[in-house]
């Protein structure tokens, strides 16, 4: 069995079997995003697949300053994606997606790395507000019990002594 499309109720389905096995106790298997894009275009252009909407928006690498920026596969048109159940987890690589995002939910763990080198600050972001965006999006700096949320109560914190 391979990836494939129900295309009248837009659930793309991913076997077991086009996973790699990484580890076999806890199993954990891995899915190339950019041989899972490559299948759907397959589908999407198959006799079947023609009259549908696409499955996907595809972003290729960029380099930039010498930076090669990720690829991005972002699913779309309202389709899904089911993984074969299973208790074991996949580990998406390859590129940024919203595949997480959009997966049904069953026993398979899917683990995303999605990875940001812009951060959008609203209006003229002072070199301050955009080192407290970072910092919030690395630490959870509103999260109770996160090292972020302690280092933001520690330094409002001192200003409070500092400003007496």
């Amino acid at each position: 069995m391979a990836i494939s499309v129900n295309w009248p109720t837009r659930i793309i389905s991913v076997p077991k079997a086009d996973t790699v096995l990484v580890q076999a106790s806890p199993e954990i298997r891995s899915l190339d995003l950019n041989v899972l894009r490559l299948r759907l275009k397959d589908l999407e252009d198959d006799e079947e697949g023609i009259p549908w909407p696409d499955t996907h928006r595809h972003n290729t690498t960029t380099t930039i300053s010498g930076v090669t920026l990720a690829r991005v596969v972002e699913v779309i048109n309202g389709y899904t994606i089911t993984f074969e159940d299973g208790q074991y987890a996949v580990n998406l690589y390859g590129a940024n997606s919203n595949v997480s995002d959009v997966v049904n939910v069953n026993q398979v763990s899917v683990r995303s790395a999605n990875s940001a080198g812009l951060i959008q600050v609203e209006g003229n972001g002072t070199s301050a507000q955009i080192a407290q965006a970072v910092w919030d999006v690395l630490t959870g700096a509103e999260v109770d019990g996160t090292m972020g949320k302690r280092l933001k109560d520690a330094a409002v914190f001192l200003q409070v002594l500092l400003a007496r």
